[in-house]
């Protein structure tokens, strides 16, 4: 798996947040895709309308949850809040260095990304910072045009202390 480090300046993002169980996520979360690319044209200041953030805290990852409880956000990028539609919350991701690797193919290539880029994170001396948000960072241009999608070319964004 070939990781790379890079820092992203702050992010403010326009989304839908789903919260559950792992299980539960794997439906609710493919349907807030659904509704976020039904209401896209809706956001204000879209920075690239072609790209979209599935946003966790990382305290969710190393936990596992709170309670086996995740929070997910489906969002695409802003220049700024305002007139957000209704139905949907802001988040703002403070500027952070990641560790960055891709995760391509179906659904069984998810895990083992994760557990890919957490290794080497350990074997690079590195710790992944528990108070900051991760993000799955989702480009139309390297797959279908919206999410949901039932086969990937993505990229993990692991935020480091």
């Amino acid at each position: 798996m070939e990781v790379r480090e890079m820092s992203r300046g702050d992010i403010k993002l326009v989304g839908i947040k789903v919260v559950g169980r792992r299980q539960e996520l794997s439906h609710r979360a493919p349907m807030a895709w659904l509704e976020l690319t039904r209401k896209l044209e809706a956001i204000r200041h879209k920075v690239d309308p072609g790209l979209f953030y599935g946003v966790t805290p990382e305290s969710d990852h190393l936990n596992d949850g709170q309670g086996g409880v995740y929070s997910y956000w489906v969002a695409t990028e802003v220049s700024a809040f305002e007139e957000v539609p209704e139905g949907m919350t802001t988040l703002s991701i403070p500027a952070q260095r990641y560790a960055v690797a891709t995760c391509k193919g179906g659904p069984e290539q998810i895990e083992p990304a994760y557990i890919g880029l957490a290794r080497w994170v350990a074997a690079a001396g590195r710790q992944a910072r528990a108070d900051a948000y991760g993000f799955e960072l989702y480009d139309a241009r390297r797959q279908r045009p919206t999410p949901p999608y039932e086969t990937f070319d993505y990229d993990i964004y692991k935020p480091l202390s």
